[in-house]
């Protein structure tokens, strides 16, 4: 028994602390895409995965707007990507299947802001620039207080 004992320890220790562990840091990307990524790096990417849904052009900003739908993913439906006049990747949405994806899945909830009316929530996290890539905002929106049904990823303003 005393053999056992020692090993027991570690067995409950990894454990507790497996349980313990915080998600992994808010991701600066969705589905390998990273904002500023050329559109024809996108499409690349996104037609081994989704098959374009709907494409179009914004008038006022010069850009444009597409509608992917994903191939196989349990946890998300489609995505929708915007590109800049220079037809570069300004923001991404992905929008997931009811009851699959949990604000925490996505980062530490305690560092994000959070914001609610008592039917909608959304949680925003701030993540800051790294090297040469700019800051950028993750947030997440849903009308459940653990589950979200849609979150975007967008270069912060400063």
């Amino acid at each position: 028994m005393r053999r056992k004992t020692p090993l027991i320890s570690l067995l409950l220790l990894l454990l507790v602390s497996g349980a313990q562990a915080a998600p992994a840091k808010s991701a600066r990307e969705v589905f390998g895409l990273r904002l500023g990524m050329t559109e024809e790096a996108v499409h690349k990417r996104m037609r081994r995965i989704a098959t374009q849904q709907k494409e179009e052009r914004e008038e006022e900003e010069g850009g444009e707007q597409e509608v992917w739908i994903l191939k196989k993913d349990a946890r998300c439906n489609y995505l929708l990507t915007k590109f800049s006049r220079e037809h570069r990747l300004i923001l991404v949405t992905a929008v997931v299947h009811p009851n699959r994806v949990r604000y925490s899945d996505l980062g530490e909830t305690r560092d994000a802001t959070v914001a609610t009316d008592g039917i909608n929530y959304s949680y925003k996290w701030k993540i800051p620039a790294q090297g040469k890539e700019r800051a950028v905002i993750l947030i997440a929106r849903g009308s459940n207080a653990e589950f979200l049904t849609s979150y975007s990823l967008y270069f912060s303003r400063k």
